[in-house]
């Protein structure tokens, strides 16, 4: 409005009113020349003062300012604009919120398909000893779950037109809340899967079952291991794929977010492999060595002190009385006390021959009490000889085993550190 139309309406509200020019400026501490200079519109009213008059004559500041009273025929209209927009923006709120209870209520069918897919492995392993048919079920109930999840997918997705509209950007993020439990679905069903493969990778025949102790073990193996490349996978090459096929949107700050995290997650995946390559030569070195090279052994250089080795070595295994087997395979409890000296398979004579043909060293033994008795010539005293006990054996047998178990716990748990940094840093992110 020009400025000569505030003075005018001042002066017409101060006439209405039956004020003087004095008794209007008195009011405002002003004086009537000020008053006067207003009403010719030789300037205007501070805008300090523009609450005090329109409080003065009943108006608003608006009013005021447009130099006219509101039409009450237009203040109807756009109260009815008003609410006809609120109405309408009810109505959309409640659409998206319907679509959204529908697509969770039918992404809980998808979860119960998958759920009775396991359940349905468990029976077919567990009860009737079938690990193929209890796999080819948790996958056949899988993929069910995961075509119909696809499709409650595409139903609930909205199509959307213009993105700087306030309406179309939370269409956008409702249509990326559906994409991202779409996701989530995929991973538990792949995972559904991961802990029933187990069921035909570890068996000799895929026919038969895992107990439920074994299956649990590395069903858990298998789901960590493809879990974390699914991860992996999904965040460096899918989620770039469903932004370019326009399925998915980010946000600004959802797209600094996601060029961070993918940084730290390859920051991560090279100190996890970098761990898990130390790892690796630890168990490349424990396979070099072997049981053998873990096992105690005795080495004698003289053939006295070798044949008394056995002989002591037997006396002792019959005073314990030791089980062993004999000739027909039956379990025998040596007695200490009773004579055994008829009997000739419970101690045998063993020669040591060198290159020549020569008998070196004669001694009685028995075959149960050592694992290897392994003979290196020498020129000088044709000797020494290297015993390994059974009981060395047994007791390196147990540590390779143990060694085994930590290198390979210590994988896992350099996976799950790693993944555990990573999320507490994108979380501080």
């Amino acid at each position: 409005m020009e400025k000569k139309t505030i003075g005018k309406f001042i002066s017409a509200l101060r006439k209405a009113n039956g004020m003087t020019q004095r008794e209007f400026g008195e009011k405002l501490f002003v004086s009537d020349k000020t008053v006067s200079r207003w009403e010719c519109d030789e300037c205007t009213p501070d805008l300090s003062l523009i609450p005090a008059i329109a409080e003065i004559f009943g108006i608003t500041a608006d009013e005021l300012l447009r130099g006219e009273r509101n039409n009450p025929e237009r203040l109807e209209r756009e109260n009815g604009d008003q609410r006809q927009k609120e109405k309408s923006e009810k109505q959309f709120r409640f659409m998206l919120d319907r679509t959204r209870k529908k697509y969770q209520n039918f992404t809980m069918i998808s979860v119960g398909i998958t759920i009775l897919g396991l359940i349905a492995a468990m029976i077919a392993n567990l009860s009737f000893s079938k690990g193929l048919i209890a796999f080819c079920l948790a996958l056949a109930f899988a993929a069910t779950s995961e075509i119909c999840q696809i499709c409650f997918t595409v139903n609930a997705r909205f199509s959307v037109d213009e993105e700087d509209d306030t309406r179309a950007q939370q269409l956008l993020l409702s249509n990326n809340d559906v994409v991202k439990t779409a996701i989530r679905i995929s991973f538990f069903n792949l995972l559904s899967v991961s802990f029933c493969l187990p069921l035909v990778v570890l068996l000799d025949s895929p026919y038969y079952g895992l107990e439920f102790g074994s299956w649990l073990l590395w069903g858990g193996i298998f789901v960590l291991a493809i879990g974390v490349l699914a991860y992996i996978f999904y965040i460096l090459k899918i989620r770039d794929c469903l932004c370019s096929r326009g399925l998915y949107s980010l946000t600004s700050s959802e797209k600094e977010a996601f060029g961070y995290n993918k940084k730290l997650l390859l920051k991560t995946i090279a100190v996890s492999l970098c761990i898990a390559l130390v790892i690796g030569i630890g168990v490349f070195v424990l396979e070099v060595i072997g049981i053998r090279g873990l096992a105690r052994k005795e080495v004698f250089y003289t053939c006295e002190d070798f044949k008394a080795f056995m002989e002591n070595q037997y006396d002792t295994w019959y005073k314990e009385g030791y089980t062993y087997y004999d000739k027909e395979g039956d379990a025998v409890v040596v007695v200490p006390g009773e004579d055994y000296s008829d009997a000739s398979f419970m101690k045998e004579q063993g020669k040591i021959v060198n290159s020549k043909g020569e008998v070196i060293c004669e001694y009685y033994f028995h075959k149960s009490l050592n694992k290897s008795i392994l003979f290196t010539e020498s020129a000088e005293d044709k000797m020494p000889v290297t015993v390994i006990t059974q009981r060395a054996y047994n007791i390196a047998l147990n540590n390779y085993d143990y060694l085994h178990i930590l290198l390979y716990g210590l994988m896992v748990l350099d996976v799950i550190a790693c993944g555990i940094s990573y999320l507490r840093k994108m979380k501080r992110a």
